[in-house]
């Protein structure tokens, strides 16, 4: 067989040859320079913000499956990918062409502040939710493990992608089961609280 001169893989559904790939080009360089999509973020440019994530995909020729993973782009070289399917933040939705669900509910439930780890967070949950038919609400929380977000505290982030576990229902009714216990023992505790008198127990005072 002789040598490849280039590599070719699709790039938001676009198939791409590139015959002067540089070994030292990563992913993330390729995406944002040569490509011009800046929606991926370069951040600590080490595999540890997940500002850079993006979804491959590789069919299996033995299961006759396509896999889908998500990818720290910052750390993949560029020929990594020959053969593979990459999806960035575009390729899934814009304002332009309208919003994927994974986009709409991030905003609906304000899971972006500053806005620069969004890109990231929401191609970890569109991977996770390619790959997970019935995803579970830890399965999603577990698939944010790499991805860091300074503003939100995550809160809204994992309130939005709960929205998509198939035991969502099934935990918001434990939820709302622990709040009113935690209500009603509330209520007790402070109504024995007046009851007995706020100064009750200290030395000299005596409750009427």
């Amino acid at each position: 067989m002789a040598a490849r001169k280039e590599i070719e893989f699709y790039l938001n559904g676009k198939r791409i040859v590139e015959g002067a790939a540089q070994p030292e080009m990563t992913l993330l360089d390729y995406i944002r320079t040569e490509v011009g999509l800046t929606g991926t973020k370069l951040g600590c440019g080490e595999g540890g913000c997940g500002a850079c994530t993006v979804m491959v995909s590789q069919y299996d020729k033995a299961t006759k499956k396509v896999h889908h993973r998500s990818v720290n782009a910052c750390l993949a070289p560029l020929c990594s990918v020959d053969g593979m399917h990459v999806v960035t933040v575009e390729g899934i939705g814009s304002t332009q062409s309208g919003l994927h669900r994974v986009q709409e509910k991030i905003a609906d439930f304000h899971g972006s502040q500053c806005g620069f780890c969004t890109p990231g967070i929401v191609m970890a949950l569109y991977t996770h939710l390619k790959k997970t038919p019935n995803p579970t609400t830890h399965g999603l929380e577990e698939a944010f493990d790499g991805n860091l977000c300074r503003c939100t505290g995550y809160r809204p982030i994992l309130d939005a992608a709960k929205t998509f576990a198939s035991d969502w229902k099934e935990c918001q009714e434990e939820s709302s089961e622990k709040e009113e216990k935690k209500a009603e023992a509330t209520q007790k505790g402070n109504h024995e609280f007046w009851e007995q008198g706020p100064l009750a127990g200290f030395d000299g005072v005596e409750v009427s």
